[in-house]
């Protein structure tokens, strides 16, 4: 029985990964930029994160901020508020950003020092968010949605498989997006971000995956600034899974009361 078993075991092994490395590379590289948007590369479809985020500017010196996050998925639309806490001089801020099936996504910024929420709008969401190398328009990975999508060759990042898509945006602050994405996780490895000039402004790189409750979820990851020599670290201290956030949690009033 058991070299019945193993002979079976030989023959079929083949054959599965032979049909999977198949289906892999019959991917377009519209799938697989869609398969990495829907794995929601920061948090979880309902969750509750605390983040540290770490602005390094050119000379070395560190600065640290400390916020939470609150998210959720409403029929298949990422809804986000983001609080700092930590430190003072930025304690109190609230950005919320509700993704729109039709037309721009909204996103809402309130400052406790002018005590007023007002809503970030075109060319603004090319500015810096909250001083970090972060747009607005990444915090929703805007700039992918619209863009043509090429599928160039598979490569290694040390022993693991990515593909390597080439993302031309039509409208936004990026000439080219290149993006190397895990082929096991659909997690992005590293993704680099290309002026208007065609010349390369920042990188992003995993470099952390931690597992939680079956789910591969980014808990470090750095962007770097080629152009500034400016860095801003991101380190998820604390991610719980939370069911049923309510819909009053993801408003512009409600960016006022944190």
């Amino acid at each position: 029985m058991r070299q019945l078993l193993t002979l079976m075991l030989g023959l079929i092994l083949p054959v599965a990964l032979s049909a999977t490395a198949s289906a892999q590379a019959d991917l377009t590289a519209e799938q697989i930029i869609e398969r990495m948007l829907k794995q929601d590369v920061f948090g979880w479809d309902e969750a509750e994160t605390t983040v540290r985020m770490t602005l390094v500017d050119a000379k070395g010196t560190r600065s640290e901020r400390v916020m939470e996050n609150v998210r959720r998925r409403k029929e298949g639309l990422s809804q986000s508020v983001v609080r700092f806490r930590a430190p003072a001089d930025v304690a109190g801020t609230a950005f919320l950003m509700v993704e729109r099936q039709k037309g721009e996504n909204e996103q809402h910024i309130y400052l406790p020092g002018l005590k007023r929420t007002r809503r970030i709008v075109g060319r603004e969401r090319e500015g810096s968010f909250m001083g970090s190398d972060f747009s607005y328009a990444d915090m929703e990975w805007s700039d992918y949605k619209g863009s043509t999508q090429k599928r160039l060759k598979d490569e290694n990042i040390g022993d693991v498989k990515t593909f390597v898509i080439e993302s031309k945006p039509k409208t936004g602050q990026y000439s080219k997006i290149e993006t190397w994405v895990r082929q096991d996780n659909n997690l992005p490895l590293r993704i680099r971000f290309y002026d208007k000039a065609g010349k390369l402004l920042k990188t992003f790189y995993t470099k952390r995956i931690k597992t939680i409750e079956g789910r591969p979820v980014i808990v470090e990851s750095e962007v770097t600034n080629a152009q500034t020599k400016h860095a801003t670290e991101l380190v998820v201290d604390n991610l719980k899974p939370k069911k049923g956030l309510p819909d009053e949690l993801f408003t512009p009033t409600a960016l006022e009361h944190g």
